[in-house]
């Protein structure tokens, strides 16, 4: 790096804002479900799902929620290792849009297409090629 200081880009900051929002969502839902599966039932969006579904899905959605906490902070620190994580969880969740693509699948290709365009900008490079 430069002596001269990099200044984040405003793409990259609404970048780290929705990472840490997903960050929330997933840790939410994870919880509500390993609530449910205790027995404390919060509406019936997770009715007649299996022990395993819940047990492996709540889980699985908390370190999801761990690892976008993990990649807020890595972004507002300017490591390349967040804009790889995030260009690849972001094409990722591309794919899997197609498979729900009437029901809301589409808004999630867009989205996730404007942040893997976002993180790979000129500007957004100089700002992830400060750390690893």
């Amino acid at each position: 790096m430069s002596d001269t200081a990099i200044k984040r880009p405003a793409g990259v900051t609404i970048v780290g804002i929705l990472t840490a929002i997903l960050g929330v969502i997933n840790i939410v839902f994870g919880v509500w479900m390993l609530m449910y599966w205790l027995g404390i039932k919060l509406g019936t969006l997770f009715e007649g799902q299996t022990v395993f579904w819940l047990l492996f899905n709540g889980f699985l959605a908390v370190v999801m929620g761990l690892i976008y906490f993990w990649l807020t902070q890595l972004t507002f620190a300017g490591s390349q290792t967040a804009q790889v994580l995030i260009s690849v969880f972001a094409v990722i969740n591309i794919v899997f849009g197609f498979f729900h693509f009437d029901s809301g699948g589409a808004a999630q290709i867009v989205i996730n297409l404007i942040v893997v365009l976002i993180v790979n900008t000129h500007k957004a490079k100089l700002w992830f090629s400060q750390t690893a």
